[in-house]
């Protein structure tokens, strides 16, 4: 392995013990919850969920679990608590939620957009059905960087088996060719 990415992989494990560096701008994920899954999402600071509960009071168990299991990356508006509402309602959306957080493996990032201030520069970071993007250079190169490394770890057992993975190096033809 080059002696540059065994430096990158340093790098990410003390990144990822520091997960105050990533912002989470936009979010979605497929929660799947007791009943049903549940597409939930965070864009501008503010979270939606299709499930009833957050259509009828503006909260449920599923945001309040990822506003928990997230809160070192998410704004101070992401991390709001929702709407007042009934006290017993409330009790139960609690222990739901407490639940859930045992249980990360019922959500599923399907796609994020994130920033990560590195040590240097602030980059940002993207998981599509296209897989991960990061604007530095290691990533242009390796396909991979520390930072993407980072949240791989931090957000494992959320991320479906495809976005763990690591990079695959990619090898431009001209360089194929010129090794041969």
């Amino acid at each position: 392995m080059h002696s540059d990415l065994i430096g990158k992989i340093e790098k990410a494990r003390r990144y990822a013990q520091e997960p105050e560096r990533i912002a989470l701008d936009e979010l979605t994920v497929r929660f799947h919850g007791g009943n049903n899954d549940h597409i939930v999402q965070l864009a501008n600071g503010r979270w939606a969920c299709d499930c009833d509960v957050f259509r009828l009071r503006g909260v449920c168990a599923h945001v309040m679990t990822l506003q928990k299991a997230l809160a070192p990356m998410l704004s101070a508006e992401a991390r709001e608590p929702g709407p007042v509402i009934i006290h017993s309602e409330l009790i139960s959306m609690i222990e739901k939620s407490r639940r859930y957080l045992h249980e990360l493996n019922r959500i599923e990032i399907l796609s994020l957009r994130a920033r990560f201030r590195g040590n240097n520069n602030d980059h940002v970071l993207m998981l599509t059905d296209a897989g991960w993007s990061c604007d530095c250079s290691t990533f242009r190169v390796w396909n991979t960087c520390a930072h993407v490394m980072a949240l791989q770890r931090i957000l494992a057992p959320m991320l479906p088996a495809i976005a763990r993975e690591p990079g695959t190096v990619v090898v431009e033809e001209h360089l194929v060719s010129a090794l041969s």
